[in-house]
């Protein structure tokens, strides 16, 4: 399989044909990553028509706030493969528990991306530009011990270093100097692929420790 890597022409809402949402069954369960919360959901798949998908939490929670727009990740089991699918949230039907719909961005066999050694992921980052006071929040979708991408509604120049920080849990985060490789625009949104440029032992080991979570994982 060809690595899905910072410098692939894959934009925010391109699809990869390698594995097909047919996969994916009516009424069955689905776990659910959002970045405003640190453990796994629970969803109810309420129907699929590629690309899009209907969920239902099972549980209402708190600290839960979606919108439209948000890429979540979501884990599906079925015959002893695992796919993960990132999307992005198009509408909201309901809060009390959530029911949602979501556009596939794309869907892999979690086995593919181990060997790809890049993840889906969906956590809240910072991105601290030079000029700027305040940090400008994104979405972190995508990760590798080399590089991660990144979505936000600010227009960022290309080839600019600028510092990171990506939150991991409540306490824990990883904080990195990132150079713009890859910018892709949907709408109002940036997809910005960032590469590693420069970071402490401490950072390079907790980056490395979060990136091989997935390796094990399930």
């Amino acid at each position: 399989m060809a690595g899905y890597n910072l410098d692939d022409k894959t934009g925010l809402l391109s699809v990869f044909t390698k594995a097909s949402l047919k996969v994916i069954k009516v009424s069955s369960d689905i776990s659910m990553k959002h970045y405003n919360v640190y453990n796994n959901l629970v969803a109810i798949v309420e129907s699929v028509s590629d690309p899009i998908i209907k969920l239902s939490i099972k549980e209402n929670n708190k600290d839960l706030s979606l919108s439209p727009r948000d890429i979540i990740v979501l884990s599906y089991s079925d015959d002893n493969e695992v796919y993960l699918v990132s999307a992005s949230i198009v509408s909201i039907e309901d809060d009390e528990p959530y029911q949602f719909t979501v556009s596939t961005i794309k869907i892999e066999k979690l086995k593919d991306l181990r060997k790809a050694e890049r993840f889906f992921i969906s956590n809240a980052a910072y991105i601290k530009v030079q000029g700027i006071l305040e940090p400008i929040f994104g979405i972190a979708t995508n990760i590798s011990v080399t590089g991660i991408k990144i979505v936000c509604n600010i227009n960022l120049l290309m080839e600019d270093i600028m510092d990171i920080t990506l939150m991991i849990d409540k306490k824990q985060k990883v904080m990195f100097r990132g150079k713009i490789v890859r910018k892709n625009k949907f709408m109002d949104l940036y997809e910005y692929g960032f590469e590693i440029y420069e970071l402490s032992e401490d950072n390079r080991r907790n980056l490395h420790h979060y990136v091989n979570s997935f390796k094990f994982d399930n």
